[in-house]
């Protein structure tokens, strides 16, 4: 009998000492997102933190506004992914498209895109775009229609050499547009088919109609910082101009969707004992290709990374100009997304150290115990 006390005794202060260091972990993640709110760095937040295989960790905090009347963030709050879409939307379409035999990443773009062919960009590949070294202009000016928008786009002449590398979105612009060529579609529509559908992810989309409008996060208001002004409409200009259709910008998602996005990559193109794509193409996203990409990922291998300190060299991630963020490690088996408004109401301030944080304390949590 005392040997059973014994046993049962031990059992108890074993669970109070897990429960215990799930606490900690909670609360050090926690008081990261809770002083970048008090900071006026953005009003709300997502974190979620998981591996291969299960979700480790997953919090919504704060507001909408800055006003703490205003609505609650809750888990399944939609933010406007910004740039994240170049590899959660256009990343992933042109993966599969490129899978499948659509799209060939060593064919020049002009077979594609006959428009572009012209002020010396017939040299560029379709793998020039994926990696950013396609010497296009990082960024131009909306027009007044998304058609107009294309086509300035496409008359532009080439800002530098082809295989120097500069980000641009100009590049996942005439992705989009390659892909649209081949399928004759939009590329929305293929995303929502191929992976939105099949994935289950139910409140990831472009151009959210307006039963999902109030559930986004806001990213304009005015000065005070309770009245939204632009809420389930794409920030970025480019993608406006576009309709919120656009290759670099316009996807609008939750932490829970793009986790199975990042365990389909963590898993070499599998999700769910399903492939989606082949491990020959998945491995072209998912390690380096030229200096600090890969195709349309970016590589933690350069000192102004976001990944923070402990994720290895060969983590690849990317960020979206409305605070979001998303890095892989694969070695390592974690991956990190951070959700955010950093913009609303009127894109003051930075929040790249607090991204920094947030990964350095998922990893000393969940892989350096």
């Amino acid at each position: 009998m005392k040997k059973i006390f014994t046993i049962l005794i031990t059992l108890i202060l074993a669970l109070l000492s897990l429960s215990s260091c799930t606490s900690n972990k909670i609360a050090t993640i926690d008081t990261v997102i809770e002083n970048a709110i008090n900071d006026r760095i953005f009003p709300g937040a997502v974190v979620l933190v998981g591996n291969s295989e299960e979700i480790l960790y997953e919090k919504a905090y704060g507001n909408y506004t800055y006003d703490s009347s205003s609505k609650k963030v809750e888990l399944n709050t939609m933010f406007d992914l910004a740039s994240l879409s170049k590899v959660f939307g256009t990343g992933m379409c042109l993966m599969k498209a490129i899978d499948s035999g659509l799209i060939d990443p060593e064919k020049a773009v002009v077979e594609y895109l006959p428009e572009m062919n012209n002020k010396d960009k017939d040299k560029i590949k379709v793998k020039h775009l994926l990696m950013h070294n396609s010497g296009m202009h990082a960024y131009s000016s909306p027009q007044e229609t998304a058609e107009k928008t294309w086509q300035s786009i496409a008359e532009l002449p080439l800002a530098r050499s082809i295989g120097d590398y500069r980000y641009s979105c100009l590049n996942f612009i005439s992705l989009m547009k390659v892909l649209e060529s081949v399928t004759g579609e939009p590329m929305w529509k293929f995303y929502r088919d191929e992976f939105t559908i099949p994935l289950k992810m139910s409140r990831t989309m472009y151009s959210p109609d307006e039963k999902y409008k109030d559930q986004c996060m806001p990213t304009v208001g005015d000065s005070s910082g309770s009245k939204i002004l632009k809420q389930g409409e794409v920030h970025d200009p480019l993608a406006l101009s576009l309709e919120g259709y656009s290759g670099n910008a316009g996807v609008f998602s939750t932490a829970s969707d793009l986790a199975k996005l990042c365990q389909l990559m963590m898993n070499k193109g599998v999700y769910d004992a399903k492939p989606f794509v082949s491990e020959e193409v998945w491995e072209k996203f998912a390690t380096v290709q030229s200096g600090s990409r890969t195709w349309a990922w970016s590589v933690n291998n350069y000192k102004s990374s976001s990944a923070g300190d402990l994720m290895k060299e060969t983590a690849i991630g990317h960020t979206g100009y409305t605070g979001t963020s998303a890095w892989l490690d694969l070695d390592q088996d974690i991956f990190v997304i951070l959700l955010t408004n950093r913009v609303y109401p009127q894109d003051k301030k930075a929040v790249n150290p607090v991204r920094r944080a947030v990964a350095d304390a998922a990893l000393k949590n969940f892989i350096q115990d």
